[in-house]
């Protein structure tokens, strides 16, 4: 089952062979092909097959241990059953959700399938109230896991202080050698420090902190022919505060004219369905700065993957001034 469309050069061939590994563990017919999708956090390929699509999933060695992916797929499990549509996990030939597969530099990979997703992202069914529909969608992802019984084996890394801007973060370092002036580290270091003290301060009471899913952008949200949507790709999903799923999708058009909209038609709809206080909603502040710095982080130590190359530039230069009125205004209100 050789791959289609995968990317030239010795860490394409390497990640086919292992991608036709990881498929020969799964009961697809020999007519079944492979076609690659994207690369990033992990590498992603699309089954092609007659009786209908999968989506194989090979992850990233050392981001997540296999008991975080069985318990990603519990609350995906979960969360559907619940209405909120998630693709359905396919076992191997062995049963077993998880599939570990040997590479050729001696590591092992551990693959996950699932049924394919089909849609379009949300904004290009319905622009006008995409940020509306996102901020529902969050709102019950969120209540759902409030309400949750999780299993004791429920483990998840959390999107705490340390994981988003604590000195080894989890995506990398946001400062490395050669990228940054004197004066662009030093405001860059000063609005880390300063997320620190507040999100201290915001704490991680159970009405602001808890099970998100932590990369629920639009291309994370997709609208199928009937109307319905299904949320896909929880494979950041983990403990953290509730306004860094907001920041989260409202990051990558901080930048862009029409933010504050936005900005407002999100907590809109994340109103019409849950709880978001106005004292709260103030710090989605701190959380932008705070998925920024991450982010920058991942740009880093992804250097090899097509969006951190497409996004580099533009997160370097927008970086600092963002930093710089995030301080203005950390300075104005903590002096109120």
């Amino acid at each position: 089952m050789k791959p289609h469309g995968q990317p030239l050069g010795k860490a394409g061939a390497a990640q086919a062979e292992l991608a036709s590994a990881a498929l020969a563990r799964y009961s697809a017919d020999s007519s079944s092909r492979l076609e690659f999708v994207r690369h990033g956090e992990n590498t992603t390929y699309r089954v092609l097959r007659p009786e209908g699509d999968w989506a194989l999933r090979l992850a990233r060695p050392g981001y997540q241990s296999i008991d975080a992916i069985r318990s990603e797929i519990t609350w995906m499990r979960s969360l559907n059953e619940k209405g909120v549509s998630t693709p359905a996990v396919i076992p191997g030939r062995d049963g077993d959700i998880v599939q570990l597969v040997s590479h050729r530099d001696g590591s092992v990979r551990a693959a996950v399938a699932f049924t394919w997703a089909e849609g379009l992202p949300l904004p290009e069914v319905d622009s006008m109230g995409a940020w509306t529909r996102l901020g529902e969608i969050m709102a019950r992802i969120h209540e759902h896991g409030r309400r949750w019984r999780k299993p004791r084996s429920f483990v998840r890394p959390a999107w705490d202080v340390e994981a988003l801007v604590g000195d080894s973060p989890r995506w990398g370092d946001p400062f490395p050698p050669n990228v940054w002036s004197a004066e662009d580290t030093r405001v860059l270091q000063a609005a880390r420090e300063a997320v620190r003290e507040r999100l201290h301060a915001v704490g991680q009471s159970d009405d602001r902190y808890g099970l998100i899913h932590a990369d629920l952008g639009f291309e994370n949200v997709l609208v199928q022919p009937g109307g319905s949507t299904v949320v896909i790709d929880f494979d950041d999903s983990g403990p953290s505060w509730y306004l860094y799923d907001l920041a989260s999708a409202l990051y990558p058009f901080e930048d862009e004219s029409g933010f504050a909209e936005r900005k407002q038609a999100l907590v809109a709809g994340y109103r019409s369905v849950g709880h978001l206080p106005d004292e709260y909603v103030q710090e989605l502040r701190t959380l932008l700065i705070a998925r920024r710095l991450a982010t920058l982080g991942w740009t880093f130590t992804r250097a090899e993957t097509a969006h951190a190359q497409r996004q580099k530039a533009r997160r370097i230069r927008s970086s600092p001034p963002a930093a710089r009125r995030f301080l203005e205004w950390h300075t104005r209100t903590t002096a109120e």
